[in-house]
């Protein structure tokens, strides 16, 4: 009996510290796979934002439309920066949240705009700075916990 009890304590002394690892490496794919996800849906929102400003200008529902996509975006760029960061992306997550801060004041001054009847991305920066995030693709798509 001495045996089972004494191989049963080495098979979990074994595993536990495994589950560690498991946890790390699930942690990076996660952390990794939503935000190539959330920088997919800025490109996106980036290709399509000139034909929605467009639109918006001269068609009430489209203006509507655009309004609630700038709140959607606004509420994903929120809960980005929520996400649980392994500690070797921690660096490259503050970037994309200090990004994030320009962008949220861009959509914000994208919605005065159409408020307004201005043209809705005249003046706010939005495409540098999604050209900026997305450009942190590349350092994404190469994160290896260490």
């Amino acid at each position: 009996m001495k045996k089972y009890g004494l191989g049963l304590l080495l098979l979990i002394l074994l595993i536990v510290p495994g589950c560690g690892f498991a946890e790390k490496v699930g942690d990076s794919v996660t952390f990794a796979a939503d935000t190539a996800s959330y920088m997919q849906a800025l490109t996106a929102f980036g290709q399509e934002m000139e034909t929605l400003a467009a639109d918006a200008a001269t068609d009430v529902q489209a203006r509507e439309d655009l309004t609630e996509r700038l709140n959607a975006l606004k509420e994903q760029i929120s809960g980005y920066a929520n996400l649980q960061v392994p500690e070797y992306a921690t660096e490259l997550h503050q970037s994309i949240v200090s990004y994030n801060e320009k962008l949220q004041q861009g959509l914000d001054q994208a919605a005065a705009n159409l408020e307004e009847g201005k043209a809705a991305f005249e003046s706010t920066g939005i495409p540098e700075t999604i050209s900026q995030v997305n450009g942190l693709l590349n350092q994404i798509s190469q994160l290896i916990p260490q």
